[in-house]
């Protein structure tokens, strides 16, 4: 065991377009976290100036001149490809690679999917975070998220996908737009939060990159939510709450080939509240042949008692509209308990 050393998770959150990089400033604000490395990359070298707090990389100068894609996403394909050697050098390391970006304009739909082709080819895993327009802003901004997310659904290993429209049915009408798209971006950290410390703090039961990249290797339909839980006697509630959400038509984990459970407390939970958590994922997945990978980590400084993170993989796949997408808005209940799920698309991959 002398010679057998370990490294550091290398997590890599990187934004791409105008919204991707805003999303990334507001993260990068937000996180407290060592391990997690943020950069932003634009074909407008004015949207990169308000990166502020991480690095950022500009591609396709000869291309664009630094002015932007136009709204065109084959001008930032051109402008991605370009700049290829910049972005090999800028995920170089990386162990997993979460984009950030917004569909329907220019450099996120038309950059992100050449960005994941690289990363694939360093046999990097992708996960990516995407925004769908506003209807109201027109069925050619539609159409262009549309090809995009289908691309990007078939290139990387798991896609969030939320809506701008559901952002008024989820928060209170009278928010401002810039709250709400804060609020938005707030949510995508807690989601990658949980995730980093999933992947980087050794746990009294671990989850490791492997397990990891083996969930992400099952096809299918993917629920993800988190669960805050105020005491050791609701972490059953805060499990079934990370996956039940008025704003998505069917959060169901029946059938789910492999779990990851991942509890994270402040301090140690019961073992009768654990045993019933568990309990509690098995008559939701009413899968006797389900991989289910847990986790159980101390975190002194949590806010509250525990937060439960789902990820169900290789859930039955059932055929979605791009019209009935549904977001990863958070809602926040009188129980108490904040619930982020949504559903991903999974790409089969060799293990890690």
């Amino acid at each position: 065991m002398e010679n057998v050393q370990t490294s550091q998770i290398n997590i890599h959150v990187i934004g791409v377009g105008g919204c991707g990089g805003n999303a990334v400033t507001n993260m990068a604000s937000l996180c407290s976290h060592e391990r997690i490395r943020f950069s932003s990359i634009n074909t407008d070298i004015a949207a990169l100036h308000r990166c502020h707090n991480h690095e950022v990389v500009l591609i396709g100068e000869g291309t664009t001149k630094g002015f932007g894609a136009g709204a065109d996403p084959e001008v930032a394909r051109r402008a991605a490809s370009q700049s290829e050697a910049a972005l090999q050098v800028l995920i170089e390391g990386a162990d997993l690679i979460i984009i950030v970006a917004g569909l329907g304009g220019g450099t996120g739909s038309g950059a992100s999917p050449v960005l994941i082709d690289l990363a694939k080819e360093n046999e990097i895993d992708v996960m990516c975070f995407v925004t769908l327009p506003f209807k109201t802003e027109g069925g050619l901004r539609v159409d262009i998220a549309e090809h995009a997310l289908a691309e990007i659904r078939s290139k990387a290993n798991a896609t969030l996908v939320m809506s701008n429209d559901s952002l008024i049915s989820a928060l209170d009408e009278t928010v401002g737009l810039l709250s709400a798209f804060r609020h938005c971006d707030a949510q995508i950290h807690s989601i990658v939060e949980a995730i980093i410390v999933m992947l980087t703090n050794t746990g009294y039961i671990n989850v490791d990159i492997n397990d990891f990249s083996h969930i992400l290797s099952l096809e299918g339909d993917t629920a993800l939510g988190v669960g805050i839980a105020e005491d050791d006697s609701s972490l059953s509630s805060a499990l079934k709450h990370a996956l039940e959400n008025p704003l998505v038509d069917k959060q169901n984990i029946m059938g789910a080939q492999g779990v990851i459970a991942q509890l994270t407390c402040r301090e140690e939970p019961s073992l009768a509240m654990y045993e019933e958590m568990l309990a509690t994922l098995q008559l939701l997945v009413d899968g006797p042949q389900t991989l289910i990978i847990t986790g159980v980590t101390l975190s002194p400084e949590l806010p509250h008692f525990g937060e439960v993170l789902i990820i169900a993989t290789g859930v039955p796949v059932e055929k979605h509209q791009f019209d009935q997408e549904k977001n990863v808005i958070p809602m926040k209940h009188a129980s108490g308990y904040l619930e982020i799920p949504t559903y991903l698309r999974l790409r089969g991959k060799e293990l890690l």
